[in-house]
């Protein structure tokens, strides 16, 4: 189902449908893109191409953990929703799984986003100032999740996650459940630099873990303990 969202009462209002009529609780996101090329080496150099093919199958690795250990929860797996890198493969794996999947991309991505047999809900941003551009979604997708797990990433995942850290403050003055975020190290890119981005000490030690997480099965580990899923089990 393709949703074109012109304000927040409108996205909340399908989601919170959606997730009541599908019986489920959470939302977990999965934010970031491994960075696949050897700088400086020809693409076609050999070395290049074995790498690019590790860089893959590790992505599909920690992923499929990941969500292979999610989907005995009451939960929809939330992404970019594009047919490329880290969202497609949480999503496709998500859908392999049997799980409800939620795509959130900005108009200026609409023709990049996977199917509708892949995504259960389709969530268009449009801008609201000026031409559609990446990074237009981000404020809903972080307001959207209850938890998320960092795979690599550029800046638009670096914009998310500095987004999630500022809503913490407040959430937290309130007294209310944190949003998460669980990096999985030696991914490159944010991952491995959320732990030294600033931000408030008291609050990166309430919503990020503090040793290092190098695979998918510890990422989920880590949010079951933070976010009570285990009070959502799959009967």
């Amino acid at each position: 189902m393709l949703t074109t969202v012109r304000g927040e009462k409108d996205y909340s209002k399908v989601v919170r449908e959606f997730m009541k009529q599908n019986g489920l609780h959470k939302i977990i996101a999965f934010s970031g893109g491994s960075d696949a090329e050897i700088s400086g080496m020809p693409k076609d150099d050999p070395v290049q191409l074995q790498y690019k093919a590790f860089a893959r199958n590790l992505e599909e690795r920690i992923i499929g953990d990941a969500v292979k250990k999610l989907r005995n929860y009451q939960i929809a797996i939330l992404t970019g929703g594009t047919s490329w890198g880290v969202p497609n493969t949480a999503t496709l794996k998500a859908k392999e799984y049997g799980m409800k999947t939620i795509g959130v991309f900005p108009l200026a991505g609409k023709k990049h986003v996977l199917p509708e047999d892949i995504l259960d809900i389709a969530l268009c941003i449009e801008p609201l100032v000026g031409e559609s551009r990446w990074g237009d979604e981000s404020p809903i997708f972080t307001s959207l999740l209850d938890g998320v797990i960092v795979y690599g990433g550029g800046a638009g995942t670096l914009i998310e996650c500095a987004h999630i850290l500022k809503m913490n403050e407040a959430i937290i003055k309130n007294g209310e459940p944190v949003k998460y975020i669980v990096p999985i190290a030696g991914t490159g890119g944010v991952a491995d630099g959320l732990p030294f981005v600033w931000g408030k000490a008291e609050v990166k030690s309430l919503c990020m873990p503090f040793r290092k997480i190098t695979s998918g099965i510890e990422a989920v580990d880590i949010l079951c303990e933070q976010l009570n899923l285990d009070d959502f089990i799959n009967v």
